[in-house]
């Protein structure tokens, strides 16, 4: 009964020392057995990691590391990934085109129309003319 609740203790495979809080599995294809401390699993992290062109911003083309890119949104319909001064930037044009009818240029109100996908217009539009496209849409 005295051994039934302490941990097992757990040293690790590759720098030999003792696992203080929490053990990492390695992956399959590390061809590695038993359990890792946190340097090691991060080393080979690195180490492992694909570094292929799936790594650069998709924009810019620069290489800041693949921990250092950013999903896009998907309403921005890019496909890859983003550098951070990248990312900012399509995020503040974004805001932007929420902000004013990309027709006329009215600042928006709380309400805003999402223009249909046939009508080819990239941002919201003001009540007014949504309407306007809505009718020149059934005119024709």
């Amino acid at each position: 009964m005295v051994g039934l609740f302490r941990k097992k203790e757990a040293f690790c495979t590759i720098c030999k020392k003792k696992i203080i809080s929490h053990k990492h599995k390695p992956k399959r294809e590390w061809n590695l057995e038993g359990s890792l401390c946190a340097n090691c699993y991060v080393d080979f992290m690195k180490k492992y990691y694909n570094n292929n062109n799936d790594d650069k911003c998709t924009l810019c083309g620069s290489k800041p590391g693949s921990f250092s890119l950013m999903r896009p949104k998907k309403e921005w319909n890019l496909r890859g990934w983003l550098c951070q001064p990248c990312f900012d930037q399509k995020e503040k044009s974004d805001n932007e085109l929420k902000k004013f009818c990309c027709l006329c240029g009215i600042k928006l109100g709380f309400i805003s129309y999402t223009a249909k996908k046939e009508w080819n217009f990239t941002g919201e539009l003001c009540k007014k003319c949504f309407n306007l496209q809505k009718t020149k849409e059934s005119a024709i």
